[in-house]
């Protein structure tokens, strides 16, 4: 009676530790419209696959971005992510295999008189039933080598799912790789044009202080005539003083933005050599925004969330096979003996084992629920920055569009402006020499069209810039 009450309540422990419940999986909220909002179906032409060899066209900034492939540390990083991604995704495949190993040892060993085994090999040693060859050695020795395996049954998929989730991070870490690269592809891109914005900074500025100086040469010389006064002197000479500062604050900002460029190319062995702003905004080709479908194909940081959220969904079911009981083998065939020369070709001295387990929860059932239930948290975050990822990346690339087509029509009307202020410091200085006009409207004229020429550059470079970014937002190309 107490057996068949023992059996049946062991048989209800093992039951209720394989009760598990249903899980529904978590869908994705988010689904990106067949076009991007605002956009013409005939700008609609998919650039995503372009690679940034051949969407750059400035040879000197392709220089800069294979050094920094080669050489920048974050880069580097990314990459022995993905070796180390492998040897566990390696490591988990192996999982579903019988794991073997080879067994060889030997031994020696005093029993004390007032043990049991002491006791019993020298009883056993007056038996007549064994021969001389078979008498215990006192020491004992003991001289073993075999091999030996344990395999766990995947009856659950417990395993498999390991393996599942070992692959998607493996992908995932070569599509992070991927974004490392996009990144920093674009970043030094980004840079590169700041550099080329402060060199015609520089030139403008250098420029002005020419003409600058020339103008205060005429007052000079007015003064001397009796045209001029020294306040007018003093105007000329004060906007000279603060061009000059300009152009210091200039040179600094250029020497740290080249600073800066040399930490993302993560060397200092490299040349600085570059063009100027006004061919690399001619060479350059505008980039096409695609389809929005695209990106998720193209975009690594969406692809690295999708195999992220499919790690998530193998390790939530392999916490679920933890509810049920597990299935092992194992075995081992060998040679034992305590004389090493009976070891080898001795068939007496052969060994082998066979047997099977079953382990079930049953103590650490809320252990294993715990598990379970931090597995579908991580499940859900995932999904979460898979949505979130989802919806920036369209709204990157939306804004970005935008901007260009702004950025295309402001540069139109800057250029403009630019020639009209240029053409007004002419004409200034024409009718100054003549009397019809004061030395303040020629001052004007000089300051305006050196804040507008230094806009103009900025705006060429935001222009570039703004390209490099959807260049980015599409993918890098790296597919």
């Amino acid at each position: 009676m107490k057996r068949q009450v023992l059996i049946s309540l062991l048989s209800f422990l093992i039951l209720a530790g394989c009760k598990i419940q249903q899980v529904d999986k978590p869908e994705n909220r988010i689904y990106l419209p067949n076009q991007y909002q605002g956009l013409e179906s005939d700008s609609l032409v998919n650039s995503s696959q372009v690679q940034w060899e051949s969407y750059f066209k400035d040879e000197y900034l392709k220089n800069l971005i294979r050094t920094a492939l080669d050489n920048n540390q974050d880069n580097q990083i990314a990459l022995q992510k993905i070796q180390a991604s492998v040897a566990a995704m390696s490591r988990a495949r192996m999982g579903v295999f019988p794991s073997i190993s080879l067994n060889a040892g030997a031994s020696k060993r005093k029993f004390g008189e007032y043990t049991m085994d002491g006791v019993g090999n020298f009883d056993t040693n007056f038996s007549e039933n064994i021969g001389e060859d078979k008498k215990l050695p006192d020491p004992y020795r003991d001289f073993m080598l075999g091999a030996q395996f344990a395999w766990e049954l995947d009856v659950w998929g417990k395993l498999r799912n390991q393996k599942r989730a070992a692959v998607s991070r493996m992908l995932a870490s070569e599509e992070m790789s991927k974004h490392v690269r996009t990144y920093l592809v674009a970043e030094v891109a980004t840079n590169y044009y700041r550099l080329l914005a402060l060199d015609k900074e520089l030139e403008v500025l250098e420029e002005n202080i020419r003409l600058q100086e020339l103008a205060l040469q005429l007052i000079i010389e007015l003064k001397e005539g009796g045209k001029a006064n020294q306040l007018a002197i003093d105007q000329f000479e004060a906007l000279v003083l603060n061009t000059r500062a300009q152009l210091q604050a200039k040179n600094r900002e250029l020497k740290s933005a080249e600073y800066n460029l040399a930490r993302l190319i993560g060397s200092l062995d490299f040349s600085m050599e570059r063009m100027d702003l006004d061919s690399a905004i001619t060479i350059q080709e505008k980039i096409q925004a695609g389809l929005p479908s695209d990106l998720i194909q193209n975009r690594p940081d969406l692809k690295e969330a999708e195999f992220q959220l499919r790690a998530s969904n193998a390790d939530v079911n392999r916490a679920k096979a933890a509810f049920y009981p597990s299935f092992n083998l194992f075995g081992l065939a060998g040679f034992n003996a305590f004389d090493f020369g009976k070891l080898f070709l001795n068939p007496a001295s052969g060994v082998y084992q066979m047997g099977a387990g079953i382990t079930a929860p049953i103590f650490n059932r809320r252990e294993i629920r715990s598990l379970y239930e931090i597995a579908k948290a991580d499940q859900q975050i995932a999904l979460l920055e898979y949505e979130k990822k989802t919806l920036n990346a369209y709204l990157e690339v939306l804004d970005l569009v935008n901007q260009m087509e702004t950025y295309d029509q402001q540069l139109k009307m800057k250029q403009y402006e630019v020639s009209v202020l240029e053409r007004s410091i002419e004409h200034s200085n024409t009718l100054f020499s003549v009397g019809y006009a004061n030395y303040l409207e020629v001052i004007n004229a000089q300051s305006r069209t050196l804040e507008s020429a230094i806009e103009l550059a900025d705006l060429k470079a935001s222009r570039l810039q703004a390209n490099v970014q959807l260049y980015k937002a599409l993918g890098g190309g790296w597919n």
